[in-house]
């Protein structure tokens, strides 16, 4: 019995240290992408994927982040609008990401944040005429001369209702932005605030199973409707959540299984 104590406790051990050690390497994770423009329906979409991460002197400490090009999509999505009457529906195409880079120094705290461009595109339908074709506030995801929406930079779009857009780089503080109505009057829209937290909310171990990071990206839309719609906002949300390796599961099975053995033939011998 006490060479068996002995197997389980080492079993123990080694998982314990194999998930120690994975967060200064990578880390499996699962979560969601969500993208809204303004007030209206928003796309929402499962992801997991690996990042790879690199935590403070090889502790549990996460300072920055990688997420590889095209794990996050594709996106394609017609979503209906029933409480608007100048508004059809609204339609994500293609929408995925490059290449995300999120660390100190980009932004606040770590892993801070950093840039993460989309690719596809936003498409407000007007219910003027069918079909979303010649009626449409067409919004490119995709960066324009190094701007766009979780890059950074000032980005503008003609058309028939032109648009300015100032965007901003992913972070994990908290957005703050100020908006003028038609009657020149300023609010400050509640926007989703990002964080990085493990087990117990403590931000000093990220880097584990079970830590979660959230990053936001927000940005300010600028439109020729000042009538109507002077400025609103578009804005994204990434969560993930760090999962246990397929080798610590399987470690710490192995150790569950030994323990239903020795406790069927500790019942035997009895």
């Amino acid at each position: 019995m006490r060479r068996f104590s002995i197997f389980v406790l080492c079993i123990g051990s080694l998982a314990v240290s194999v998930a120690g050690s994975a967060g200064a390497a990578t880390l499996d994770y699962f979560g969601t992408l969500s993208i809204q423009l303004t007030t209206l329906p928003g796309v929402t979409k499962a992801v997991s994927g690996t990042a790879i991460v690199n935590a403070v002197l090889g502790g549990p400490q996460l300072s920055s982040m990688v997420i590889g090009a095209g794990v996050l999509g594709p996106v394609t999505a017609s979503l209906p609008v029933t409480s608007a009457y100048t508004v059809d529906s609204v339609r994500f195409t293609a929408v995925s990401n490059v290449t995300g880079r999120f660390g100190p120094g980009l932004s606040d705290g770590p892993p801070g944040g950093g840039p993460m461009g989309l690719s596809g595109s936003a498409k407000i339908c007007l219910v003027f005429l069918p079909g979303c074709l010649a009626t449409n506030v067409t919004i490119p995801l995709t960066p324009v001369s190094g701007a766009g929406l979780g890059v950074g930079g000032t980005q503008l779009i003609p058309g028939a209702v032109a648009l300015t857009i100032q965007h901003d780089a992913w972070t994990i503080g908290q957005p703050v932005m100020t908006l003028h109505t038609p009657n020149s009057s300023v609010t400050s829209p509640v926007l989703p605030g990002g964080f990085a937290h493990g087990p117990a909310s403590l931000t000093t171990n990220t880097a584990q199973h079970a830590g979660v990071v959230q990053l936001v990206t927000a940005s300010k839309v600028f439109t020729n409707i000042t009538g109507t719609i002077p400025e609103t906002t578009m804005f994204a949300v990434l969560r993930l959540e760090f999962a246990p390796e397929p080798g610590t599961l399987l470690l710490l099975g192995l150790g569950t299984v030994g323990l239903g053995v020795y406790g069927r033939r500790r019942r035997s011998a009895q």
